[in-house]
């Protein structure tokens, strides 16, 4: 006899809509919890959703009933890997928006004035925002507590939330208000330049 919870597993695994649907709004809290840990670029609410969506399909699939583990710890585990590895992506978008750079600054260096005449380059224009942008944070580690500098640090290693506060031993209230103040810097920064 199944219980409550495992005949709603078993009928959107069979491709009731509804009952995926109300499996699904039983584990957003966890899709809401990775988003507050995680920043993904250009992500907003539905795009975070839709992908809790995807990866709760496709855990769903996978899924055996007769498992030690939850599914609700399973679909955990899928979609946290699922936003790392889309950070991933990202990470390797910016080393090659960097690597551009390098090459489109010793290009000029090499050929001068003869490089740029006649040149349209697309990506040209993301490179200059990012050389703006790496320009404006050079020196902003000075403006940052000791406290804000580790936190920085750590989300730059891709770290979440809960992850560093666990390594800083201080609380998740205590990173949060760090991250807050470490983003409105950043913007602050990035407006005066």
């Amino acid at each position: 006899m199944l219980n409550e919870n495992e005949l709603l597993l078993t009928q959107a695994k069979i491709g009731s809509s509804d009952a995926f649907e109300e499996l699904f709004q039983k584990y957003v809290p966890i899709v809401l919890r990775q988003r507050s840990a995680y920043y993904l670029r250009d992500y907003d609410l539905d795009d975070w959703l839709q992908e809790g969506r995807i990866v709760c399909f496709q855990s769903l699939q996978r899924y055996n009933i007769k498992q030690d583990v939850t599914f609700g710890l399973f679909f955990k585990i899928n979609f946290k890997r699922r936003i790392v590895t889309l950070l991933r992506h990202q990470e390797a978008q910016k080393r090659q928006i960097y690597h551009y750079t390098e090459s489109l600054e010793s290009k000029v260096d090499q050929l001068g004035e003869i490089f740029s005449k006649g040149v349209v380059d697309y990506r040209a224009g993301t490179s200059i925002d990012y050389i703006f942008i790496r320009e404006s944070l050079e020196d902003f580690s000075e403006q940052l507590s000791k406290f804000e500098i580790k936190v920085y640090i750590y989300l730059l290693l891709g770290e979440g939330v809960e992850s560093i506060a666990n390594i800083l031993n201080v609380s998740v209230v205590k990173v949060t208000s760090g991250y807050s103040r470490l983003r409105k810097k950043i913007k602050k920064q990035l407006m005066e330049e």
